[in-house]
């Protein structure tokens, strides 16, 4: 008599998870007939899968009362469309938001909401990542799926990346299969300095860790056993989380980072928006600021978007007064916050004076300008203190286990120069247009509405001239673009350039290059878990 199963008879009993994620399964008294339970039992040794999200994707609430950021959905994210820049500068300051763990999570998955808002899915934003965290969690959680799911798939079938393409090979698989890869989500302040929330990120690790080396998976279960996280992040996370894991020392408890179109060595295009408002379609300008008033009131006081800023990693000449057939390109000694962060009441310099703080409203004139001055000591002290030194300390710095992809690709043009230019014959050389004040019958205020152009006095004539800020310029994903979305490769195992978008990067339902990014994540990932073979407490016997 043979003692092999017939498989075609099998009722599978999937799992199901209780309101702390333990997984149970249930089952009724089966019918006379010679079908039997077939139950694939969930792994105990854990692999945590934290997805680091970007710049403004953390939802944010005030620690006191006023108005929250919380993208849930685009109705929620428009609340901000009709803020002022008074508003703005208010309730957008790192010292008066905190991170909301409160935003939308699912209700119609295995994994009951509790559980998921305890793994911090509430905190970032559903609207951006919501998919995202499903597709991962589903996708790397597929218990049973070994013959047929996604990571059977990626042994056949090649991404074309760059660095690191060869075929998941079936050891790799099978041996991803007998781990859980529980998706978390970490939001953090981006308001704040990233290396405050590269602290907090590290926290984190150890938080997830211990979390699952203290609890059973499953009545009568051996304790799980957890060591290290896998990160996932998008844009801005990657520089959170290449701080908290080179800089911090956490590399230890990392077994690997996947980075998708992070700004690695900074973006243009946070120039561009102080002084032009947001680039792209009507909502997505209105919401993230429409206007050098709206953008500044915030930037100009809080360093994490300001560490967006393109670093001296980025390279000399990325800005460029033209007049007529002269040019002249900054930075020319390396040094873009002495160049252009910190150059003081220049029309083409980064930050607008006047715009820093609209609630200022002295009515003396000594007594505006003394806070004015205020103002931009502050504004400089972060620059020279807090975001010239984040840049020097993550320069070149990555995992040893990176694998990134990016979005470099002539379809989503960025700014990989930004140009003021005047057409016409210059008549001066460029060094005094660049001196030349602005046209007096317009205030600051009322020249930060006009969507990218300064109209400055001739420096003999005083005939009002205009300058006009260019259009994006380089390949990239519509916000980072090729020069900086390109610099990990060398630092990488794995790197993939894909054609996404920057916000929809990691949208399952966003196109076949955001499903290519993805499938390169898991890849990824898969590859990145083989790492569990260096450590005896999380390997199996019987592999």
């Amino acid at each position: 008599m043979s003692n092999e199963l017939d498989m075609s008879k099998a009722r599978v009993i999937e799992p199901e998870f209780d309101h702390r994620g333990t997984p149970i399964w249930r089952s009724v008294l089966s019918p006379p007939d010679d079908t039997f339970a077939l139950v694939y039992v969930i792994p105990t040794r854990i692999i945590p899968v934290i997805v680091v999200p970007g710049v403004m994707g953390s939802n944010l609430k005030p620690k006191d009362k006023g108005e929250s950021w919380r993208m849930d959905s685009k109705l929620t994210a428009l609340s901000w469309a009709t803020k002022s820049a008074k508003q703005r500068k208010t309730f957008l300051r790192p010292e008066v938001m905190v991170v909301d763990d409160d935003g939308k999570v699912p209700t119609d998955m295995k994994l009951p909401a509790e559980e998921l808002k305890r793994r911090g899915w509430g905190e970032i934003a559903a609207m951006s990542y919501g998919s995202a965290l499903r597709w991962l969690e589903e996708h790397l959680n597929d218990f049973g799926s070994y013959q047929n799911g996604l990571r059977a798939q990626l042994r056949r079938e090649a991404l074309g990346a760059q660095v690191g393409e060869q075929l998941l090979s079936e050891d790799e698989v099978r041996l991803s299969y007998r781990y859980r890869f529980p998706v978390h989500a970490f939001g953090y302040n981006w308001l704040d300095d990233n290396a405050q929330s590269a602290q907090a990120l590290g926290r984190r690790i150890d938080e997830i860790i211990e979390r699952y080396n203290q609890r059973e998976m499953s009545h009568g279960c051996p304790l799980a056993r957890c060591e290290k996280v896998i990160l996932v992040t998008h844009s801005m996370g990657g520089l959170v989380a290449r701080y908290c894991s080179e800089v911090l020392g956490y590399r230890d408890k990392i077994y690997g980072i996947v980075h998708g179109v992070m700004p690695a060595t900074g973006a243009a295009a946070v120039y561009r928006r102080m002084k032009a408002g947001t680039e792209g379609p009507w909502g997505v300008a209105q919401v993230l600021g429409a206007d050098a008033a709206e953008v500044t009131a915030v930037l100009s006081s809080a360093p994490g978007p300001l560490q967006l800023l393109p670093s001296p990693e980025y390279g000399n000449g990325w800005l460029r007064i033209r007049a007529g057939a002269q040019e002249l390109a900054l930075p020319q000694q390396g040094d873009p916050y002495g160049e252009i962060y910190t150059v003081r009441g220049a029309w083409w310099g980064l930050c607008d004076e006047e715009l820093i703080n609209p609630l200022n409203e002295e009515k003396d004139p000594r007594m505006r300008r003394q806070q004015v001055d205020r103002d931009w000591e502050t504004y400089t002290k972060t620059i020279l203190e807090v975001i010239a030194p984040f840049h020097q300390k993550i320069a070149a710095a990555y995992h040893p286990h990176t694998h990134a992809f990016c979005g470099a690709s002539p379809e989503h043009k960025a700014y990989g120069t930004v140009s003021w230019q005047r057409s016409g014959d210059a008549g001066e050389p460029v060094q005094r247009w660049m001196q030349s004040p602005l046209a007096p019958r317009m205030g600051l205020r009322e020249y930060s509405k006009t969507q990218g152009t300064r109209t400055v006095l001739h420096p003999r004539s005083r005939i009002p001239v205009t300058f006009t800020i260019s259009d994006p310029d380089e390949a990239g994903d519509g916000t980072v673009p090729a020069r900086s979305g390109l610099a990990p490769q060398p630092h990488c195992q794995g790197f993939l350039r894909v054609p996404v978008e920057h916000e929809p990067a990691f949208n399952p339902d966003a196109g076949p290059a955001s499903r290519q990014a993805l499938l390169f994540t898991l890849r990824a990932i898969v590859r990145i878990a083989q790492r569990v073979r260096e450590s005896a407490r999380m390997m199996y016997e019987d592999f």
